[in-house]
């Protein structure tokens, strides 16, 4: 218990000296919480905001070690930002999502692709070894959508796919197109799989990382 105490004070005091990043409260605090918990050697990371902090992905794959490192409400600034600390325990592979959360607070497409080419050539650049795989963002469904600011703004979504897409072809990283997997015919999200527009139910989580072992990106 004693020890539980020590830990969850050294928290606290953390969370306080980080206020400074300007990203918000839940990114300092799940920032702390990262810092704290630590990281393994060349481990596979999964970077991102909600939809990637929401999955288990260590209970879902067989790859060990396996790092969440997602953040509800993240945008590419804070990933960027975040990210040299991430890298200096030389991952093995990267999954990356981002840039619905920019969208929706009406950040400009271009400064979101400018932000994840410094990312990936970042990796690049200092992790050379690191398989980096580009996830397409997933396209809110705009009927059942439960949140008012990120309405609208699917054309946003496709514009930025097919820039991250065409990035990708320059060979900065692997491009995974979850599109044809999660979207339905009007290229939203399918009613089914989510519970609010945006955020997915657990049978989508299965479908993504069967997706992601089919193509021989995570092992079988």
């Amino acid at each position: 218990m004693k020890r539980i105490l020590v830990a969850l004070l050294a928290l606290m005091i953390a969370i306080p000296a980080m206020a400074q990043s300007g990203f918000g409260d839940y990114y300092d605090c799940r920032l702390a919480a990262h810092r704290k918990a630590g990281m393994p050697k060349g481990a596979v990371v999964w970077m991102g905001d909600s939809l990637t902090e929401q999955a288990w992905w260590s209970f879902l794959t067989k790859e060990k070690p396996l790092v969440n490192r997602g953040i509800g409400g993240d945008n590419t600034r804070g990933m960027l930002a975040r990210l040299p600390e991430i890298l200096e325990f030389a991952p093995r592979k990267m999954f990356l999502m981002a840039g619905v959360n920019d969208l929706s607070g009406n950040r400009p497409v271009e400064e979101v692709v400018q932000n994840i080419r410094k990312m990936l050539e970042m990796v690049r650049e200092r992790v050379p070894s690191c398989e980096v795989y580009l996830q397409s963002v997933i396209t809110p469904n705009n009927e059942v959508l439960a949140y008012a600011y990120i309405k609208n703004k699917q054309h946003l979504m496709v514009e930025l796919n097919e820039k991250l897409k065409a990035m990708c072809d320059e060979g900065l990283a692997t491009w995974v197109d979850l599109r044809p997997l999660l979207h339905n015919e009007k290229g939203e999200l399918k009613e089914e799989l989510t519970k609010d527009g945006i955020h997915l139910h657990p049978e989508a989580y299965v479908m993504w990382v069967d997706h992601l072992k089919k193509m021989n990106y995570l092992r079988k």
